[in-house]
């Protein structure tokens, strides 16, 4: 089968754009970590239920209308998710890393890179770069609404993550 993949880059802080909020290193990790976990905060239309929780990874159920995946995530702390469908007969391939970058001190981007099964049918609409587009915008919007919880003072105690 057809694979699709592509990868972004995203920048969190810049020193030059004072009027964005500015996230530690731990608050985005927290936020990447807290949106893998719990991906229904950030799309309404999805629900999880999460197994085998470590400092290292987790297996997470993801249940979209009438279906679901079985994937398998693996952390480094403060640094990538790596998020991978479990190789099950009949369930769609699918493969994520988001990786926090710092190219200077204090200047945040998100990598984020995607491969899974491509939609595109021979001679017909091209799926692909619609899937490229809806992933684009929700990482866009999901790094928003990080910054939206650092504003707040997030994570810290007696927070989303206690």
């Amino acid at each position: 089968m057809a694979r699709l993949e592509f990868e972004h880059i995203i920048q969190v802080n810049d020193p030059r754009q004072p009027h964005l909020p500015t996230m530690t290193r731990t608050q985005l990790w927290e936020g990447l970590l807290f949106r893998t976990r719990y991906p229904g905060h950030f799309n309404p239309s999805l629900s999880t239920t999460l197994e085998q929780v470590s400092a290292t990874g987790f297996v997470r159920h993801l249940r979209f209308g009438e279906d679901s995946l079985r994937d398998v995530v693996s952390l480094r702390h403060e640094e990538e998710i790596e998020t991978r469908t479990e190789a099950l007969e009949g369930q769609l391939f699918a493969h994520s890393i988001t990786r926090i970058e710092e190219p200077a001190p204090g200047h945040l981007v998100v990598r984020f890179y995607y491969c899974r099964d491509s939609g595109n049918e021979p001679g017909g609409l091209d799926v692909d770069s619609y899937l490229k587009a809806a992933y684009l915008q929700n990482d866009r919007d999901a790094i928003s609404e990080l910054r939206r919880f650092a504003e707040q003072g997030l994570p810290g105690s007696g927070s989303w993550l206690q």
